[in-house]
């Protein structure tokens, strides 16, 4: 199947595939980029237009030094989306993503047929913002190999490490391989966006599928069932055995749920 990468006029990198009449967009986390969705892209493409891209300061998007807030995340995804003339689709975001994605569904909720918020956050307590704060924290004063070793212990548990060395040495590796400056920025605008997203969810009015792994400590059941309760109209997935990279850990379980919401049988 024929793949189109480029770049926007504001700089942003993306590949598109698929010819369906639908489009999905698919946003990464934070320290992430485009490729953590090759398995969803494999399962996706031969249905709909499936693009995804890389957030500024990640891959192969160049990090701004303008970018401060969850706001100009969201600016550049419609900058993205104008550019490729998309004015109907579902979006997709994980971790960071979704709090974009959540801020995307706020203010442009008529541009979206459904929404899909996987292993995100939403309205955290402080006692929920503490872990994010001590990791920016270690991040600032020592550097992305900590932090990158603390992520994939949080993200994967002893049996999948063990089995899938190669998965996990390439989430690593691209979470070391980032830019110090624009990750930490990137990373404590994650940290404060609730601040500015606030009870976004009550703004959405599309169908959304909240996904979130039974044992993510970060982004967590009760979280997603937080979101649900913002929403007019949730569907809550809990993943069995999941943590937060559900898209690597179990492809197959995630893409079944994502497929079935979106009507493939």
């Amino acid at each position: 199947m024929d793949r189109t990468t480029n770049y926007t006029a504001a700089g942003t990198f993306y590949e598109e595939v698929g010819e369906g009449d639908q489009v999905i967009v698919l946003c990464h986390g934070v320290g992430l980029d485009h490729t953590m969705w090759d398995r969803q892209v494999t399962a996706l493409a031969p249905y709909f237009r499936v693009v995804r891209y890389d957030m500024f300061g990640h891959g192969r998007t160049a990090a701004r030094p303008d970018v401060t807030a969850i706001g100009d995340f969201v600016a550049q995804l419609k900058e993205l989306l104008d550019s490729l003339e998309i004015s109907k689709l579902t979006l997709v975001g994980l971790s960071m993503g979704g709090i974009i994605a959540q801020g995307f569904a706020a203010n442009s909720h008529e541009r979206l047929d459904k929404l899909i918020l996987m292993t995100t956050v939403y309205r955290r307590t402080e006692a929920e913002l503490e872990g994010v704060r001590k990791r920016l924290k270690i991040t600032v004063d020592e550097g992305l190999e900590p932090v990158a070793d603390l992520a994939v212990e949080r993200w994967f548990d002893d049996a999948f490490r063990q089995a899938n060395p190669d998965v996990v040495t390439r989430i690593k590796n691209r979470l070391v391989s980032n830019d110090l400056a624009a990750y930490a920025t990137a990373y404590g605008i994650f940290v404060e966006a609730d601040r500015e997203i606030g009870a976004a969810l009550k703004q959405v009015r599309c169908p959304t599928l909240v996904m979130a792994g039974e044992l993510d400590p970060g982004s967590t059941p009760g979280m997603a069932y937080r979101m649900a309760a913002d929403l007019r109209d949730a569907h809550v997935v809990i993943l069995s055995g999941l943590r937060h990279m559900a898209p690597l850990e179990d492809p197959a379980q995630v893409n079944r749920v994502l497929l079935e919401f979106l009507g493939i049988d």
